[in-house]
């Protein structure tokens, strides 16, 4: 009954060698634009309750720490979700597992224009975070499959605008929706953007594909130890990751990464409106510059690591940590609308390319049937952790109008994080 779920088995007819490149472009591309297009809804949903919040606190008489708690829930289920997931992803066809997890997710995500209940939104926002653990594993696994290690960073480099463009799309579905319905209409802030959501994920599943060998390709990566197969699902963990000590060091850094991205992230809708006093317009295309600057900044950060530094990722995500770094209270400080918009957009930029890179590093130390397993557990110290205290900590001390230790929380995160790079350059030797 279930069997379309499970991965594809090989074609009988290979293609000819001749038409083989002309065919791995199409199926590249269809994998690039379908994996792209699903990542980009599911953030549309994912960021909906966030872009929702203003409008939460003014009119549904929601405190900031009561968003920051539903935040948490999202952050914890999402995490827990993604590592549990992740795992059953390695044995489905990611071509369905995505759009499954996004129809799911959109439809828990409909129900929070329905309700009031802090209660209630906890409990869907549960939902919402475990569904939601169904795309980036699905998506890293179909382009760890498709694209080989010369490659693989310029190809997740790009993947990874989805989430740009997916957060950036959503903050202009709720201005739009905003300025239609008024921003006392909740219902249709959750309702429209969720619809669209489900439209994408049936365009996804009808764009995707399995694996080359399901479509008459040989595989992309020719060494065996990429393609080594256990016959259970706890073997491949066992073996693959748990025993691996570059995938644990990365996913415990994670938590500080994810502090950096949300910390900032998650709160530039409340702090421009009512740390800075900005208009709805001014706050709203504030995010949107954090989300869309990331789009070249991290597609030229992915090929530079794959053709300047030869698959050499964390002397940028040293870099980009240090930036962040200094940006940091410089953002706090000014009041210019301008310099605000700048400081976001660096910020976008090296968040969102610290944290791809991060992934392929993971990607790149991992057998293809533990790539979604891998991105799983890394997701889980991120979002169970990082995000946690992102939401639900500085959503806490921002409750006392404390913006400058919300802001501190950043700014040591951002050192842990220089730190830990420093050290891993060194201690492999400038090969990672």
């Amino acid at each position: 009954m279930f069997n379309w779920l499970l991965p594809s088995a090989p074609a009988t007819q290979l293609i000819p060698n001749d038409q083989q490149p002309r065919a791995y472009l199409k199926y590249r591309s269809r994998i690039l634009i379908s994996t792209i297009l699903a990542y980009a809804a599911y953030y549309v949903v994912k960021s909906n309750f966030t872009l929702a919040s203003p409008h939460l606190t003014k009119y549904a008489g929601f405190t900031t720490a009561q968003v920051g708690l539903v935040l948490s829930a999202l952050a914890i289920s999402y995490g827990i979700g993604k590592f549990f997931v992740g795992l059953l992803v390695d044995r489905m066809n990611p071509r369905f597992s995505v759009g499954i997890g996004l129809i799911l997710s959109a439809i828990f995500n409909w129900c929070f224009g329905y309700t009031h209940s802090l209660g209630v939104m906890i409990i869907l926002m549960i939902f919402v975070g475990i569904t939601q653990g169904f795309g980036a594993p699905s998506c890293q696994k179909s382009l760890a499959t498709w694209f080989d290690a010369e490659n693989l960073g310029t190809a997740t480099s790009t993947w990874n605008i989805s989430h740009n463009i997916g957060s950036g799309t959503a903050s202009i579905i709720v201005a739009t929706i905003v300025s239609i319905y008024g921003a006392a209409n909740i219902q249709n802030i959750f309702m429209i953007p969720s619809i669209i959501s489900i439209v994408m994920a049936i365009i996804v599943m009808t764009m995707g594909v399995d694996t080359p060998e399901s479509v008459g390709l040989p595989r992309v990566n020719k060494d065996e130890q990429k393609n080594i197969k256990h016959k259970t699902t706890w073997g491949a963990f066992r073996d693959n990751i748990l025993k691996n000590p570059i995938v644990w060091a990365f996913c415990i850094m994670n938590a500080f990464s994810y502090i950096l991205r949300y910390g900032i992230e998650n709160w530039i809708p409340t702090y421009l409106s009512t740390g800075k006093g900005f208009s709805s317009v001014i706050t709203n295309t504030g995010y949107t510059v954090f989300e869309y600057a990331a789009i070249p900044g991290t597609i030229l950060i992915g090929l530079f690591s794959d053709k300047v530094l030869k698959g050499r990722r964390v002397p940028i995500t040293l870099a980009c940590s240090t930036l962040v770094l200094i940006a940091t209270p410089l953002y706090a400080g000014t009041h210019s609308v301008t310099i605000t918009y700048l400081l976001l957009g660096l910020m976008g930029i090296c968040i969102y390319a610290q944290q791809v890179l991060m992934g392929i590093v993971i990607m790149d130390v991992l057998p293809i049937e533990s790539v979604a397993g891998g991105i799983g557990l890394s997701g889980f110290f991120g979002y169970a952790f990082g995000e946690v205290i992102a939401s639900y900590g500085i959503g806490s001390i921002v409750g006392s109008n404390n913006w400058n230790g919300a802001f501190g929380i950043v700014a040591i995160s951002a050192i842990i994080c220089i730190v830990f790079f420093i050290f891993i350059e060194f201690k492999y030797h400038h090969k990672i």
